[in-house]
């Protein structure tokens, strides 16, 4: 599972917050990577909020950088928060948001998707919105239109 992260977006607490409590019920059947996307032009070590912090203290968590958001734009993730679920052999199960609207914890489909998937192999939702702050620079997106 790769979760993408903005260090600096507020919304993205709930996130991890989710990302815990999913990580918790399914005991040790998932590996789970955040990726803190860290936009060109910023001063050294502007990732590592408490945010970072946080992530790295879930048990079963690997904390990353992504310089220059190359991992998530390979990965087409645009929010903080974009979940991707993979199966053992790699193929996409899910992708989306693990919060039921932006800030929000609390049950929501994304995260009991991915239980599911985890427990039963399946699941109706493939895929569910994201509440998070761009992940690149602001420069690309109005370049890009978005």
């Amino acid at each position: 599972m790769v979760v993408m992260a903005h260090p600096h977006c507020p919304c993205t607490r709930a996130t991890l917050g989710e990302l815990a409590v999913l990580l918790a019920t399914v005991q040790k059947r998932v590996n789970a990577v955040v990726v803190f996307v860290v936009p060109n032009g910023v001063p050294e070590k502007w990732e590592e909020t408490d945010l970072w912090r946080n992530a790295a203290q879930i048990p079963g968590v690997r904390v990353v950088k992504d310089p220059g958001g190359k991992e998530a734009a390979l990965f087409g993730a645009l929010a903080s928060g974009q979940t991707m679920f993979y199966d053992p052999d790699g193929k996409l199960q899910f992708s989306g948001g693990i919060t039921a609207s932006r800030g929000h914890s609390g049950d929501n489909v994304g995260r009991s998707t991915i239980t599911a998937l985890l427990f039963n192999g399946k699941s109706s939702a493939k895929s569910t919105p994201v509440f998070g702050c761009y992940l690149g620079n602001p420069e690309t997106r109005a370049k890009n239109g978005s």
